[in-house]
């Protein structure tokens, strides 16, 4: 927490199913998102009604329709009343707040964060990337907003929207793909990689950026109308270039028998990537849990690349309002490449970079366009002191 706050006197939780058997588990330290949304509801829907009847049926509708994905030993779902100062009820303050206890016995939490005075509330969910990936989590939320509006509108026979990465989205990975890894990771042994790395690699490594400054987080929330997704890319790809850097490495999200995990592809522009073709011939790393975010071998291999990261477009069957989004990797340091995140919901953009402050002062001008971002900070990894 930035500000060095304690926020445990902040929160009330109910969670019908903490109690649920499964297997406890330490959290992947280092491989767990905090993905965050954010609502303005429509109409007579007041989140306040919500109760432990209601989630555990949002939870037992969500299970049915993810083919497979979540299951109850796998998934926590919970309301959690926040009690913070209603002004400061914001995206940013309840991606702050303690985590709940849940994140240490299950894949994915989802919690619904209300504030008594507030007509708007959030969604906050941690992701061990070992059992699950970003993009189920920002589904599943929206997936909950879904649920939640039929529920009240008693529409009995609404059904959820399908995930929208599916088997069609999985490229074929062949020899290509093989030959692809093999001159990744060679790449990457041709670099000195270890815990302590000189000259500030991988914080913007063409300008030799001094590998201990911090790690500055912006996030676009109120992108002008016009500006499109292509734009973006564009921003994006020049920011790049002013970095010197060679490739980006994105993200290719499926999901296949019973399993919802991604692919690395890594190419030399964002266009390639516009195609199941071109995902195919850029792929490079197999579907599968990625590394630590602190893990030396990893920061080394991303050495040469933006990762940039397409959450793709997401149109959810609600009325309310959309108003904010966040990705979080816990723990990203500046010495980790400079990470870029693009998502529409409900055709409204969000966009957000972190990097080392550097290498976000050498870029930050290509990105004025896309309106004024709110300042956030890199959540700390989660520990089990400050589970409520």
């Amino acid at each position: 927490r930035g500000d060095g706050s304690s926020f445990g006197e902040f929160v009330e939780s109910s969670s019908p199913f903490s109690m649920a058997t499964t297997a406890s588990y330490e959290p992947a330290r280092a491989q767990t998102l905090c993905i965050c949304s954010g609502y303005k509801p429509s109409g007579s829907f007041r989140i306040q009604q919500v109760d432990d009847t209601i989630v555990s049926a949002a939870k037992k509708a969500l299970v049915g329709s993810s083919e497979g994905i979540l299951s109850e030993d796998r998934f926590a779902m919970m309301k959690t009343s926040v009690l913070q100062p209603a002004g400061g009820f914001t995206l940013e303050s309840i991606k702050a707040l303690p985590a709940p206890r849940e994140v240490f016995e299950f894949g994915l939490t989802l919690e619904i964060m209300v504030h008594a005075q507030c007509e708007q509330f959030f969604m906050r969910s941690f992701v061990n990337l070992n059992k699950f990936d970003g993009v189920r989590a920002l589904h599943t939320q929206l997936s909950t907003m879904e649920f939640l509006e039929a529920y009240f509108e008693n529409r009995k026979d609404a059904s959820l929207s399908p995930f929208p990465f599916s088997q069609s989205n999985v490229p074929g990975y062949g020899a290509r793909n093989f030959a692809n890894m093999a001159g990744f990771l060679g790449a990457m042994a041709g670099n000195a990689i270890a815990s302590s790395i000189p000259g500030g690699l991988c914080t913007g490594q063409r300008r030799d950026f001094d590998a201990t400054a911090e790690r500055v987080f912006f996030r676009f929330n109120r992108i002008p109308a016009g500006v499109t997704y292509r734009q973006v890319e564009a921003i994006a790809e020049k920011a790049k270039q002013d970095l010197g850097f060679q490739y980006f490495a994105s993200t290719v999200n499926f999901q296949s028998q019973g399993q919802s995990q991604v692919g690395l592809a890594v190419s030399r522009t964002l266009n390639e990537l516009h195609s199941p073709e071109g995902r195919s011939k850029c792929l490079t790393m197999p579907p599968g849990a990625p590394p630590p975010i602190d893990d030396p071998v990893h920061i080394g291999s991303m050495y040469d690349s933006v990762f940039y990261n397409n959450y793709g477009r997401h149109n959810p069957r609600i009325s309310a309002t959309v108003t904010d989004f966040c990705w979080d990797w816990t723990g990203c340091d500046a010495r980790f490449s400079p990470i870029c995140v693009a998502c529409s919901i409900q055709g409204r953009l969000f966009f957000q970079m972190s990097a080392a402050a550097p290498a976000w002062a050498a870029v930050k001008q290509h990105f004025e366009v896309l309106g004024q971002p709110v300042e956030s900070s890199v959540r700390p990894f989660l520990s089990e002191g400050e589970s409520k």
